[in-house]
């Protein structure tokens, strides 16, 4: 009887650890659930659309203020905003785990969350090769595996295919602009530097120090970017804006090399910003057009 009661009980033990989820977050955390999630709060747009994507949609009790892709996730509560959450509807909407945004939400309003006893998923995602990776993550924590794996497969097909078609093509200056006052850009940590690389461009500001850096136009007039693409709120021309028409020395402005593209398309790492990279590298490839 002993004997059936300790192999009955490594039975149950092994069993039930088998049956845990243990995923590994970007801060190197292990994520730990006894089963798949079906109560999840986003603390960012990129997770909600990915979490949609993989058809865990319903599964999202909470959002941060800026998820609004697909139009199914504006009904949603909203917990946070990109510098305060609230905690107490956090609480009480009992999810199993959070997915957080490291440098969008932020170590304090992360620390809290963990404080309260709520498992925290860590996103931070540096390059366009690791969005496949956090689908199929994403799809472990949510018991969304199969579905997540497809589109994760689709997804490095597409950049493989970006890759290959515009990668090796002569390299162009590229001058990202997402603020105008102050002017401000991303250095080549970011995740929209490595869409510029895929495209065959070069970040003329790769190598500033912090994420986000603030420049000035005399930098801006010394790296001579051979096109400037701003992040904005619709698709075209930046020229109409008129803020780089009195630089014409700059190549980009005497070339009338200057575009926007929908800032939702660069800075949401989901399945969306490959159509942001699509137009991100036909943008710099008109610059090749005019190269003597």
């Amino acid at each position: 009887m002993l004997v059936r009661l300790l192999l009955f009980g490594a039975y149950f033990v092994a069993s039930h650890s088998a049956a845990l989820i243990a995923v590994v977050d970007d801060g190197g955390m292990t994520i730990t659930l006894e089963h798949p999630a079906s109560r999840i709060i986003s603390l960012s747009p990129n997770t909600t659309e990915i979490l949609f994507h993989i058809g865990a949609g319903d599964q999202v009790v909470g959002a941060d203020e800026y998820s609004n892709y697909p139009s199914q996730a504006n009904s949603i509560p909203r917990v946070n905003n990109h510098s305060a959450a609230n905690y107490e509807l956090i609480l009480s909407l009992k999810p199993d785990v959070v997915i957080a945004w490291q440098s969008g939400n932020g170590e304090a309003i992360i620390g809290r969350i963990r404080e309260l006893g709520i498992p925290v998923f860590v996103v931070e995602t540096a390059a366009l090769e690791e969005i496949p990776d956090l689908y199929n993550r994403l799809g472990q924590l949510a018991g969304q595996e199969i579905e997540a794996k497809i589109q994760a497969d689709k997804f490095a097909e597409t950049l493989a295919t970006l890759r290959k078609s515009f990668q090796s093509r002569i390299p162009i200056r590229v001058f990202y602009q997402i603020w105008n006052e102050p002017l401000m850009t991303l250095n080549g940590d970011h995740l929209v530097s490595s869409m510029i690389e895929l495209c065959g461009g070069a970040n003329v500001f790769a190598d500033a120090k912090v994420l986000v850096p603030y420049v000035n136009i005399e930098s801006v007039l010394a790296a001579d970017p051979q096109v400037i693409i701003s992040g904005g709120s619709s698709e075209g021309d930046l020229r109409s804006s008129g803020i780089w028409q009195k630089w014409d020395g700059l190549a980009a402005v005497k070339n009338k090399h200057l575009f926007s593209i929908p800032s939702d398309l660069l800075q949401r790492h989901s399945d969306r910003i490959l159509k942001g990279a699509q137009l991100m590298c036909e943008y710099i490839d008109r610059v090749r057009l005019y190269l003597p």
